[in-house]
């Protein structure tokens, strides 16, 4: 064997390691980012509050345009809707 072929050798199957290695690593990375996304998204509270009608044409009469994104996490008129199918006790 030649010191070119003996070099060969040796760098191939290490770059081949590199790669795999790399692709790994990028997939582990995309995968923790697309976990903190979700976590960050579970946050939003609009299907909690009691002014979130559903609608896909205006999600909320109070704010409209934040409605579902991640501006409406830290909402301030944001009230907990009342479970449905229970009745509503009158204010005292």
């Amino acid at each position: 064997m030649s010191t070119s072929e003996t070099v060969l050798a040796v760098l191939v199957p290490a770059a081949i390691w590199v790669t795999v290695l790399a692709f790994t690593l990028a997939m582990l990375f995309a995968l923790d980012d697309g976990i903190r996304r979700l976590r960050r998204l579970h946050q939003i509270p609009c299907y909690r509050c009691r002014f979130y009608t559903g609608s896909p044409y205006l999600k909320c009469p109070v704010h409209p345009i934040d409605a579902g994104s991640e501006v409406a996490i830290t909402c301030q008129d944001y009230e907990q809707a009342e479970p449905s199918g229970l009745p509503s006790t009158p204010p005292i």
